[in-house]
Formats: C-alpha cells, structure tokens, sequence
C-alpha cells in the first residue's frame, strides 16, 4: 500500500545550529583571548549576547513550537558552558517550545584532545584548563531536550527517533563517530536508521533527519577537506536517499547551502546546511510543511545584540569577523607561512609550495583586478577595475559560505574571471590531464572555479521542496 498523499502535514520548525555558548566567567577577554579570537570566525565572548536575541526571536514567533539543535551547543566542551546554556534551553522551553538537539565533538573533553575537545579558559596571556564535560554524561544532562521524547534510541552514538505530530517523525543523528578521524555513521547505526525509517513509513509517517556533519559537501571544493563532511559520504547519501530520506538539515562548516544528491537508483536527498548563529554568516531556518507535500525553507537574521561593535550593525560586525580571518590567512601567505599553513594541516604538507606560496601572497597584496586584465591582455569592466584581487579573494570566500553567491554569468566579475581563465587554457589544459587523472573533481579546473563564484544561480538561504510521501509502505 501507499501512505496517503492526502494525509495533513502542515507544520513549522526552526532550525539553530552551532551555537558555540562559551561562559565568559572562564574568561572572555585579554591577551590570550585576543590571540585566538583573531583567527576565529564565529564570535566567542559574544555568545551570551547573541542568543540572547535570537532566542528571544525564536521565542515570540507563536507559529512554531519545535526548535531543532543539531550540535556544538558550546565553544569547546566547557562544563561551565554547559550549565549556563541548558538554563538558556530551559528559559526557551518554558515559552511553549520543544527543544530537540543533538552532541558534536565541540560538546565534550576526550581523553586525547584534539583542539575541540580541549576545555579552556582565558586569564591574561595564558589559556588555562577548565573542567571539560565528558561525553557519557550529555544524555542525561540533556535528557529533557529530546532523549527523553525518545520512541527509539541508538545508545552507542546517542541517536534518536521523536514523534513530532501524528504524521511527522524527527530522525536526529549524532555522527561523531570514534571522536577522530572518523565522522560519520557505523554500520550498525545505519541498520538502525534503516528500521527506523521503514517503522515510519510503516506508521504512515513521513520522516526527515538532522545530523551535525553534512552530508553532503557544500561546495564542490569542500571535497577536499576532510572535515566538510561525513566519512564515507557519497556511499551515506546513497544508502540515506534510497530508504526514502527527502532531506537532512545539517550544520558544522557554518555555511548557507542546500545541495541535493541523486543516488544510481534514481532517488534524491537535499542537504541543508546552516551558517552558525554566533558568526558570519549568521542565521537560522524556519521550515513550513504544506499539506500539498513541499516544504518551504527561509533564513532569518537577528535584528541587533548588545555589544560595542564601534559603528557596525550585526550583520557588518559578523562579516568584519569573517573578512578578519580571511585576511589574517592572505597575509600569512606572504608574510608568516607557518600560520598560513596551519589552516591546510601545517607546514610539512606545504613546505614544497612555499616559495610559490609567498610570491602569491605577496602579489596578493597590491594587484587590482584591472592589474590582472593588463598582465593578460584582456578588458575589465570599469566598476570593478580598482577592486583589489586581495579584497575580492576575501569577498568570494566569504561568498560561498554565506550562500546564493552573486557573481553569476553576466556580471563583471564572472566575465573577468572567464577571459582570465581563457588566457590560463593551455596551462590548465596540462594541469587537468595530469591532475584529473588522480581527481576528476580537477578535470574541469575553470568549471570548478566558476562554481565557487556563482556560476548560476543558487538557492542556498531559501528554497522550496517537494517531499517524497507517496512511498510504498512494505507488509
């Protein structure tokens, strides 16, 4: 039999995620604050005022009552952390909203720390030890925030299934995997996430999933970096579409996108990453069900929080956060190799690259985009011409992550890039024979290049879904 297209789905949900609480009683200014908050993107000392806002938003929004938190509620698995932003859930809770979350490896101490997983405080020029929140304890101390909705659990990695409304169920996925190398979902976790996908149906219940890690990379670029996804992806996606998962909100790299995959069978699922709350771009998510079946996702920002921002408005104080990251990595490229490094894994893995690295640091520095067009015999629409590479280099990053980047065919930058590229074809030709042959992702380097700007338009802050509910229920 089918599950019934007719059968009422109209319901709301808001999505937050990342929202990196760090108790400022450990902490919050001097110099050794200021020595790691200068290569963070997401604000730390800020938090409390931040959400302060965005949940009194969330509050006052009386057409949802479901808020999903799908990791790394705190800065870096601070106790102390904890105790304050469970109080801050518990304020939420009281205005009439359940509060459905899961952990991520920001969330606890591990006996061998990596650097998330490394409690600290800030006292002078020292970062100190605080007492960390050990990962066997997070259940119970969250237990009031979904675990104890439970209808079924996965005790092993802290997942589970919450009946939503009669006709929707929440699969909330915790991925830590073994707090490593590893990030993604066991094998028996995902037999577990099969029957509990198939019991849904069964119930004539349509289901969808959060999980920290995304699924599926946000960029074509994000490939690369093994931390921009679950392990194993490509084969998750594929197993996750064809049991009929429509789509998986997702947080983690705190960017803006949505990207659907098809798997060889022919079914389709959308991830929709999140931006973190507490950092360029900052955002959160409302979803509405339909009883047509489409689900309709829209972004939304605070409108201000409490803080000397000097002259800046949230929105300017975020992406001067963002742009101050970005800039600090460019400069490291000329001027302090082994900071620049660091971002990539250090500098053993760059060493080779470092003289070429630093000349392109250094021409980073001064050269216009119209500087470009004369050194390769090209035009440069004039609005942009004085744009310095450096300063546009810093906007397209900060583009990807915020989402529906701009410069898609027809504007002057995506033109000034294709002439640029046309110029670079017998080069890139050698590069991508040699190189695509080892990763197909580089068979196509201008292709690739150009999606990273815009290459066409994209809905990564809104968009519309279909969902899938007429699916066969199996006897």
């Amino acid at each position: 039999m089918f599950m019934e297209r007719g059968k009422k789905m109209a319901f709301n949900a808001i999505l937050i995620t990342d929202t990196h609480y760090f108790e400022t009683k450990l902490g919050g200014e001097g110099e050794a604050y200021e020595r790691r908050s200068f290569t963070d993107q997401k604000c730390v000392a800020e938090t409390g005022a931040i959400l302060k806002v965005a949940f009194k938003q969330i509050a006052e929004d009386k057409s949802v009552d479901t808020i999903l938190i799908p990791g790394d509620l705190v800065y870096r698995g601070e106790y102390e952390s904890h105790v304050t932003f469970r109080e801050m859930l518990r304020d939420l809770k009281a205005q009439g909203k359940k509060i459905y979350i899961t952990i991520a490896r920001h969330d606890y101490a591990t006996a061998e720390p990596d650097y998330v997983s490394q409690p600290k405080g800030f006292i002078g020029n020292e970062e100190v030890d605080v007492e960390g929140m050990p990962r066997e304890k997070l259940r119970e101390f969250y237990y009031e925030f979904g675990y104890e909705q439970a209808i079924s659990e996965h005790e092993k990695t802290i997942s589970y299934v919450a009946q939503l409304n009669d006709n929707i169920r929440l699969l909330a996925i915790n991925c830590d995997g073994d707090f490593h190398s590893f990030k993604g979902l066991y094998d028996d976790q995902m037999e577990w996430i099969k029957e509990q996908v198939e019991d849904a149906h069964k119930a004539g219940c349509y289901i969808f999933a959060i999980m920290h890690y995304p699924l599926i990379p946000g960029s074509p670029i994000l490939q690369l970096i093994d931390d921009a996804k679950i392990t194993d992806w490509q084969k998750r996606a594929d197993e996750l579409a064809d049991l009929g998962l429509d789509f998986i909100l997702t947080g983690h790299m705190h960017m803006q996108s949505c990207n659907t995959h098809v798997s060889p069978a022919g079914n389709k699922i959308t991830d929709i990453c999140t931006g973190s709350i507490v950092g360029c771009p900052s955002a959160y998510r409302k979803l509405t069900f339909n009883d047509n079946g489409t689900v309709n996702v829209r972004s939304y920002k605070i409108d201000d929080f409490e803080w000397d921002k000097g002259d800046m408005d949230a929105d300017e104080y975020f992406k001067w956060r963002f742009d101050r990251k970005i800039v600090t990595a460019i400069d490291g490229m000329a001027y302090n190799f082994d900071d620049f490094a660091g971002y990539f894994g250090g500098a053993e893995k760059l060493g080779k690259l470092k003289p070429a690295i630093t000349i392109v640091g250094k021409i980073l520095q001064k050269l216009t985009i119209g500087g470009v067009g004369r050194m390769f015999c090209f035009k440069v629409d004039k609005s942009i011409k004085k744009v310095l590479l450096k300063d546009l280099s810093v906007e397209l990053v900060r583009n990807v992550f915020c989402g529906d980047q701009p410069y898609t065919e027809g504007t002057p930058v995506y033109e000034a890039v294709v002439k640029l590229f046309k110029r670079l074809n017998p080069i890139l030709k050698k590069v991508e024979k040699k190189v695509g042959e080892k990763n197909p992702l580089f068979s196509d380097i201008t292709g690739l290049f150009l999606s990273l700007i815009g290459k066409e338009e994209k809905l990564d802050n809104n968009c519309d879904l279909q969902l899938n509910y007429n699916y066969e229920v199996k006897e």
